[in-house]
């Protein structure tokens, strides 16, 4: 009797492992009145302020002059976006036929100034000379030296 408690418990615990590594493990709905915690720091995209369309023109066009300064005429193509504008700090993106990536920007002395744009992680290189970046923008950077991520 004891064999078959034992071949039984396996049996189950087999069966039960042969599941969740097949189909996963389930996903529960929250039941009603449960709450859910969010980020007091994050601000959701459709309750942040708009950005004043003629900063924003300006921004425009700094970014594109330094885009078509760094990759040649063919970024002239891509259609730039302001995404967010934080006093002196702004981030937004470029697409074109072939893809996009995002870009960051400072204003030095009243001038935006290309910071970084591509895809991928950003070097803590890239951004050392603005230590003042929002962290909100880019939380976090490689270290070429130590090749590690570091969290700003």
């Amino acid at each position: 009797m004891k064999y078959i408690l034992i071949i039984f418990a396996t049996a189950i615990i087999v069966f039960l492992g042969a599941t969740v590594y097949y189909k996963g493990l389930p996903e529960f709905a929250l039941p009603n009145g449960a709450s859910v915690i969010v980020d007091e720091e994050a601000t959701p995209i459709a309750t942040q302020t708009p950005v004043p369309s003629d900063e924003s023109e300006i921004l425009i066009k700094a970014i594109e002059t330094a885009l078509v300064t760094k990759h040649g005429s063919d970024a002239a193509k891509l259609n730039v976006t302001v995404a967010k504008i934080n006093e002196e700090y702004a981030q937004g993106g470029a697409s074109g036929e072939g893809g996009g990536g995002m870009w960051f920007a400072a204003r030095l002395n009243g001038i935006w100034t290309l910071v970084w744009d591509g895809n991928g992680i950003i070097t803590c290189d890239d951004i050392s000379p603005f230590p003042g970046f929002p962290v909100s923008m880019i939380p976090e950077c490689w270290d070429t030296s130590t090749n590690k991520l570091i969290t700003r």
